[in-house]
């Protein structure tokens, strides 16, 4: 399946997840697609990434809009970071794709070790 697809289909799919179930259950939808339809190369991890990086990024967007930044600022002084609200955004955005990359590597290796394709 091709990477943008897979991209669209584990945000899709982890954002109506992530509405009803905790926040991990983005990681188990990367690791499901990228299992089911992913191939053990070099785009499995990016697909994971942006998959779930896109939403969690827009979702903190949209979250510090509606608060005017309060807590993004309050907690990034505490971690002694510049007080901008987008910086909470990308972090957030980074945290979560890292999450879904790693997710989406180890569901293309078990895609590997169950099928043996290549």
């Amino acid at each position: 399946m091709n990477l943008f697809v897979r991209i669209a289909l584990i945000a899709v799919l982890s954002a109506v997840a992530q509405q009803f179930f905790p926040w991990w259950s983005a990681v188990i939808v990367a690791f499901v697609i990228e299992a089911a339809f992913g191939k053990a190369n070099d785009t499995t991890f990016f697909s994971g990434f942006y998959g779930i990086a896109i939403p969690w990024m827009i979702y903190a967007g949209y979250i510090d809009t509606l608060s005017d930044s309060i807590l993004s600022v309050q907690v990034l002084q505490l971690f002694k970071l510049p007080p901008y609200g987008f910086v909470m955004v990308i972090i957030t955005g980074l945290l979560g794709g890292l999450y879904g990359g790693f997710a989406s590597v180890i569901g293309g290796w078990f895609r590997k070790a169950i099928k043996g394709d290549e």
